[in-house]
């Protein structure tokens, strides 16, 4: 009943924060009888509490499935969007026939275009960027989930670091969001997500803008 006003699933919400909690398959809510600590309670309430205010449920039980995989997300990334998935089809439609495609990922946040791109491709050399140490350090570890060694996570202000180097496809997915020209209801939906890889100048288009301008020196 809480979840009801601010999301369209509230029950299965509810269900996936317990199931967390519990450590057991969300389907045993309706085929078996679930003994609930007190313990459990108190934190579950206090998900429920933090969900209600916005929280991504991402960072609540602090992982995203995408692409059919499990990846590791927290506040220091943004959580992946099903959006994202067609960026990665167009690439590698783009780059299904070549044989070590060097790719260049600017703003990598949790590393999961990289490294669904590593998978995909034939032995892709692949440098994914980011501004955020933090942010970096989470694309790390889902690399490492997937026992992946070769990725280059380098930090870098878009090219700041990228010296007299060629690439078969540059990739991004950077902020383009106007901040004044959202209303209070998609404010809140996102606010607790990191401001750096949200929010752009010049009506979203700035960063944009610059990647453009800047891929072909």
């Amino acid at each position: 009943k809480k979840l009801s006003s601010i999301s369209n699933v509230p029950r299965l919400e509810a269900e996936v924060l317990l199931s967390f909690l519990l450590d057991i398959n969300p389907i045993k809510f309706h085929t078996d009888d679930i003994g609930i600590s007190p313990k459990v309670m108190n934190k579950f309430g206090s998900m429920i509490d933090s969900r209600f205010k916005g929280m991504p449920m991402a960072y609540l039980i602090g992982k995203k499935e995408f692409w059919s995989l499990d990846f590791e997300i927290n506040p220091s990334v943004l959580v992946p969007r099903p959006e994202t998935e067609l960026l990665i089809e167009n690439a590698i439609e783009l780059l299904k026939d070549h044989e070590s495609p060097r790719i260049l990922e600017l703003g990598t946040g949790s590393g999961i275009i990289s490294i669904v791109l590593y998978k995909e491709l034939v032995t892709p050399e692949i440098t994914a960027t980011d501004i955020s140490d933090e942010a970096l350090y989470v694309a790390k570890n889902n690399a490492d989930r997937y026992q992946i060694k070769d990725i280059n996570f380098l930090v870098s202000d878009w090219f700041s670091e990228i010296k007299n180097k060629k690439y078969n496809l540059i990739i991004s997915n950077p902020p383009y969001v106007d901040k004044t020209k959202l209303s209070n209801e998609e404010l809140f939906r996102i606010d607790m997500e990191p401001d750096i890889a949200l929010y752009s100048e010049n009506n979203g288009t700035s960063d944009l803008e610059f990647i453009i301008q800047n891929s072909s020196i």
